[in-house]
């Protein structure tokens, strides 16, 4: 599947027109629909061949953590993939083939590979990429691959059948066409929701103000079924006005392996607001709980608020921070009942890349190269963050990041 997926590749890269990468975390999509145009151009030429349609993009990420607790482990707690303290990893290399849809009767896909020694390992699904028995994943990943289609339903009912990202939370995985704002990812991105779902999501927009998702899927983070039960998930997104936006989600379903019975619910409100052009402010509220999850067998619930603000001083930098405080009541999300708190604060510097200057062969892989900073201190009420060989109540993190995507 890689090999033909690479050979596709050679071969369309350079007849793609490749967009303009912006950061999503900013301002995200109230419910995803990649658009491009298959439209008869004037004159009444007839309408591109399909194949013409599908795109090839590119991602990249590298990073640089220090831990000034110096844990012994050589791991950053309670972190998500910028778990490896004091040593430079690929966090992810990203590539995307896709056809998107955006008029009714069109056909499409998304097909995502990731490898590197950092996202991979902790988005990789059961039954895929992660052994379902000992839980161990590697360093590539598929979290996309799925096939589009919008039926003529009203104004266009889209359907998305395979493996896709998760509707939940502000935060993304990231990508070329999308990536956060911070560079660590916070406490409910890796604790209070899941990162992929396998199954069937129905997508409906009923003017330019409101849409919709629906999901039925085999669970969360799981290609196979883990139990004999389904899991079930939406999405009401608002826009409220020219400046703000306000979603709903929610997810129900049994996630733990044979285990039909007891429920996970998790409920979510998500806001945005551009302020002013340079200032862009939001949320991410979550309220979740689970039966029996806790580790005295009681129900587990876990709750979580952050918020995040962006300020570009120039077109080329910007100051974003973050903060959060998220609290794991029974201990089922982290392994210890505690209530954890982070401060976040990332500087970034944009420039464009103009790879066509060397050829004009090469001008698809005209992108943009980010580098950013990161300052991040946590906090627990209970001492379990490593210190040397010991623990304690704060964990202080730098790091360093470099991006490239086309």
């Amino acid at each position: 599947m890689l090999a033909l997926s690479l050979l596709l590749f050679a071969q369309i890269l350079f007849a793609q027109s490749i967009p303009e990468p912006v950061s999503a975390a900013a301002d995200p999509p109230a419910v995803s629909s990649a658009v491009t145009s298959d439209a008869s151009s004037a004159g009444g030429a007839e309408s591109k061949p399909w194949w013409k349609g599908i795109t090839a993009d590119g991602f990249a990420s590298l990073s640089y953590t220090y831990n000034t607790n110096d844990p012994s482990t050589r791991l950053n707690q309670f972190r998500v993939f910028d778990f490896n303290d004091n040593e430079p990893q690929l966090d992810v290399a990203q590539l995307v083939f896709q056809h998107p849809v955006s008029e009714s009767g069109q056909f499409g896909f998304r097909y995502n590979m990731i490898a590197g020694s950092g996202v991979p390992e902790i988005t990789a699904a059961y039954g895929m990429f992660r052994n379902t028995t000992t839980g161990i994943a590697h360093h590539f990943d598929i979290p996309e691959f799925y096939l589009s289609y919008i039926a003529p339903v009203g104004k266009g009912l889209r359907l998305d059948v395979g493996r896709f990202v998760t509707h939940l939370g502000y935060e993304v995985i990231g990508g070329y066409d999308g990536y956060n704002d911070n560079f660590s990812r916070g406490f409910i991105f890796g604790y209070g929701v899941p990162f992929t779902h396998t199954g069937l999501k129905m997508s409906y927009t009923f003017n330019s103000r409101i849409s919709s998702a629906l999901l039925i899927t085999n669970g969360c983070d799981a290609v196979t079924r883990l139990n004999g039960g389904a899991t079930f998930g939406g999405q009401v997104a608002a826009v409220t006005s020219k400046t703000t936006t306000l979603t709903f989600n929610f997810l129900h379903g049994p996630e733990r392996p044979h285990n039909a019975h007891d429920q996970r619910s998790l409920y979510e409100i998500v806001g945005t607001w551009k302020v002013v052009p340079r200032l862009s402010l939001a949320f991410d509220s979550l309220y979740a709980d689970e039966d029996h999850a806790a580790a005295d067998g009681s129900d587990a619930i876990w709750r979580g608020l952050a918020g995040y603000s962006k300020f570009a001083l120039t077109k080329q930098f910007s100051l974003a921070f973050r903060g959060e405080v998220f609290a794991d009541g029974g201990g089922s999300r982290t392994g210890t009942s505690q209530t954890l708190r982070g401060f976040t604060l990332t500087p970034e510097y944009d420039l464009h890349v103009k790879v066509s200057r060397l050829a004009s062969e090469f001008r698809h892989f005209d992108g943009k190269f980010v580098t950013r900073g990161e300052f991040r201190q946590d906090f627990s009420d209970q001492a379990t963050f490593r210190k040397g060989s010991g623990f304690t109540t704060r964990q202080f993190t730098t790091a360093v990041n470099l991006i490239y995507l086309f």
